[in-house]
């Protein structure tokens, strides 16, 4: 065998290596993807945990995502630079007497390259992964703990020159999106489909905002709370429930602070009882209870699972700060949900002067500061109406006047218990309405 087709087969064979290895790293990253879009059944994830390698792999995202990328350019760079004296060779070897031409030598291996390596070394190994990412990740992990091994010297001193380049750009290096972060690239995916209509792709966006949220961003004030009250006669509870319309009550004895469980409306028309032969107690259900920090999606969870449509929310020193319900979390995902028997006055309304809004007490801090675009450093309280109460310290007579977090606020409506209603001027404009 003469040189020519040694180095051919020599440079084929390195071609071929490294759109393998490029697959086997696609392969890595769209199976991750997929765990974190939850494509795995529990009892899998457990059987992945268990391999070491693995497990460092996964739980470290940000890390494993940078080594993927990474690893995939220095496999795409390798094919281009092979191909070139592959081609060349190849053209020597159909014709020994003529020297190909150079841009010729270029062009195909540039098409060469782009074919090979898309069908190759992305469609294929991506369809794959889809297909079955637990089998596909138990194939190809072990290239990417061996590009991890290799590269990292190199990741480290491209990490210092870029936070040195970042720090000089005025970008925090930390604010640098993991590329193998699924809530980009749902965000990405619902944007760009066209078979998703608006209804969805909001939908879609609310989901992946509640991750940043907690159960105190949702939490209706204990001030707020309408309780079945065991120190009262039964026929003044029914009253007050009457009068309040909801199905569920908190029943305590006194206050929150003794909550001994859930009053259904259900259960006090199913027995058929007079005021005075009902008997809370024989009728009270359990209820949950979750500390303000919770996640809401894991209060979501929880709740769904133990069928719970309302719970307690307490503090760090186990103190009743109020209640949140199923429907409150859900309208985080899909907006607000109204009845027949709800208003329809707006939380947020726009008034006549700019940057003028009139903002319901009940109105969450998280939907203010994403209406009028300013940030809230206050995580006492949940709800506008506790933040004005919380600054002020009392509750506040109507008219009354405060200026805090940027914004210029006048109480219009108020009752013995809480701020229904204010105007908020932001900055200095001026208000009419």
């Amino acid at each position: 065998m003469d040189a020519v087709w040694l180095s051919f087969l020599l440079l084929l064979a390195s071609v071929g290596l490294m759109i393998v290895l490029h697959a086997f790293l696609v392969m890595c990253e769209i199976s991750l993807v997929k765990f974190r879009y939850g494509k795995a059944k529990e009892a899998q994830m457990e059987a992945l945990m268990r391999r070491p390698g693995l497990a460092r792999l996964m739980e470290n995202g940000d890390q494993t995502g940078r080594v993927v990328r990474f690893s995939k350019t220095l496999c795409t760079v390798a094919v281009g630079l092979l191909l070139l004296p592959l081609i060349s060779d190849l053209f020597g070897l159909l014709d020994k007497d003529a020297a190909p031409d150079r841009w010729i030598v270029v062009l195909v291996s540039f098409v060469s390259a782009v074919s090979v390596h898309f069908f190759l070394a992305e469609i294929l190994p991506r369809g794959l992964a889809m297909r079955d990412p637990v089998r596909a990740i138990r194939q190809s992990y072990r290239v990417l703990l061996a590009f991890r091994v290799l590269t990292m010297p190199v990741m480290l001193f491209f990490r210092v020159l870029k936070k040195r380049l970042y720090r000089r750009l005025g970008v925090d290096v930390d604010d640098e999106l993991n590329p193998l972060d699924v809530d980009v690239q749902i965000r990405a995916m619902g944007e760009d489909s066209s078979q998703l209509s608006g209804v969805i792709r909001k939908i879609v966006n609310r989901t992946l905002q509640m991750q940043e949220l907690v159960v105190q961003d949702v939490l209706l004030p204990r001030s707020q709370v309408i309780i079945c009250d065991l120190e009262q006669a039964t026929s003044a509870n029914l009253a007050t429930m009457k009068k309040a319309g909801h199905t569920r009550y908190p029943l305590c004895r006194g206050d929150l602070d003794e909550c001994l469980g859930l009053i259904h409306i259900k259960d006090i028309f199913r027995k058929e009882l007079s005021a005075s032969d009902l008997d809370f107690m024989k009728l009270k259900r359990n209820l949950a209870v979750f500390p303000l920090e919770t996640p809401l999606e894991e209060a979501l969870e929880r709740m769904l699972r133990a069928k719970f449509h309302m719970a307690l929310a307490v503090d760090e020193f186990g103190g009743i700060v109020g209640v949140i319900t199923l429907e409150s979390i859900l309208e985080e995902l899909v907006g607000e949900i109204q009845d027949e028997f709800d208003s329809e006055e707006e939380q947020i309304v726009k008034l006549r002067g700019e940057r003028c809004f009139r903002i319901s007490g009940l109105t969450p801090i998280h939907d203010v500061e994403e209406t009028l675009e300013i940030e809230i450093e206050n995580e006492e309280v949940s709800t506008f109406g506790g933040l004005i109460t919380g600054e002020l310290g009392h509750i506040p007579k109507r008219g009354e006047q405060l200026a805090c977090h940027g914004l210029s606020i006048t109480i219009k409506e108020v009752d013995d218990r809480r701020v229904i209603a204010a105007s908020v001027q932001v900055e200095d404009t001026a208000c009419e309405g």
